[in-house]
């Protein structure tokens, strides 16, 4: 496979479910929910197992993009965060266990964009969102 420079890239919300799992909560520069339906496994790429334990964690990965010209690799970075479900401001009813565990995924055709200073950036938005304490992602969005 090889790389494509014409990808625009996306960002996209993973939120941990205490009975479903890792699962997209939200995306965002996504016109066609075609475009993404090929990547059934990203929110386990994403919010990776364990990643519970450490306060800020990182993911890196390749994910196969069905194109017009034909198969393109893209790159994948998630940025993990974890926040005590007793300092939500809004705390959903289906939040059960002590912490909300989300990723903020910025998904790319260039994996140089991912190293440095998107890295620092998306850590930066990430620490953001958990400030706000809000339990789900449409609700941070809206405001």
């Amino acid at each position: 496979m090889s790389t494509t420079t014409s990808y625009t890239p996306v960002v996209s919300i993973i939120g941990f479910h205490h009975a479903r799992g890792p699962e997209v909560e939200h995306w965002i520069g996504v016109e066609n929910e075609n475009n993404i339906s090929e990547w059934p496994l990203l929110p386990f790429l994403a919010l990776a197992d364990g990643a519970h334990f450490a306060e800020e964690d990182f993911s890196y990965f390749t994910l196969k993009h069905e194109a017009e010209s034909g198969p393109k690799t893209l790159f994948g970075i998630s940025c993990t965060r974890q926040l005590d479900s007793n300092e939500l401001i809004d705390r959903p009813a289906d939040v059960t266990r002590s912490t909300v565990q989300k990723a903020v995924v910025v998904i790319a055709s260039n994996p140089t964009f991912f190293f440095g200073h998107l890295k620092q950036q998306l850590s930066a938005v990430t620490t953001a969102w958990f400030a706000q304490r809000y339990g789900n992602s449409s609700t941070f969005l809206q405001a």
